[in-house]
């Protein structure tokens, strides 16, 4: 059973959201409009990055930076927890990496997000990017 109270979102799962042509946008409104009050979303300052980077790709900087107001809105009604980065969870990330020879495109940010979820006890990750589900990780849960 996957718990939905408390979830990492991946940059996969707010790209999707906002990209309408998303393959997985459906899927991403779906999930994103199931979550109620009780509901508490985490992500980092790398998921920040990563999805503000694609958004002003995508569209212009304008939409990157909704996205970004849309954040900060969020962690202030306290729905949204944007989680540090440092050098210990870099350092753990790569350390991470390295059990997970490339060629693969499992990136540092994913890394990081485990290590986070970790850290600070999140069972459940948000997430269409499907390297997270080659890890056998026994506690992470993806969705969907």
């Amino acid at each position: 059973m996957t718990d939905k109270t408390f979830l990492f979102v991946d940059s996969s799962a707010w790209i999707s959201l906002v990209v309408i042509n998303d393959i997985n946008h459906q899927k991403a409104v779906s999930v994103f409009s199931s979550f109620n009050t009780k509901t508490k979303l985490y992500i980092s300052f790398f998921i920040i990055n990563e999805t503000i980077t694609k958004i002003r790709k995508i569209f212009s900087q304008e939409k990157a930076s909704e996205l970004f107001n849309q954040y900060k809105k969020l962690e202030k009604e306290k729905f949204l927890t944007i989680l540090p980065v440092d050098r210990n969870i870099i350092e753990k990330g790569v350390a991470l990496l390295s059990k997970h020879p490339t060629p693969n495109t499992f990136s540092l940010t994913d890394a990081t997000n485990v290590v986070l979820m970790e850290k600070y006890h999140i069972p459940t990750l948000f997430s269409f990017d499907r390297d997270f589900k080659k890890l056998k990780t026994p506690y992470l849960s993806i969705l969907p």
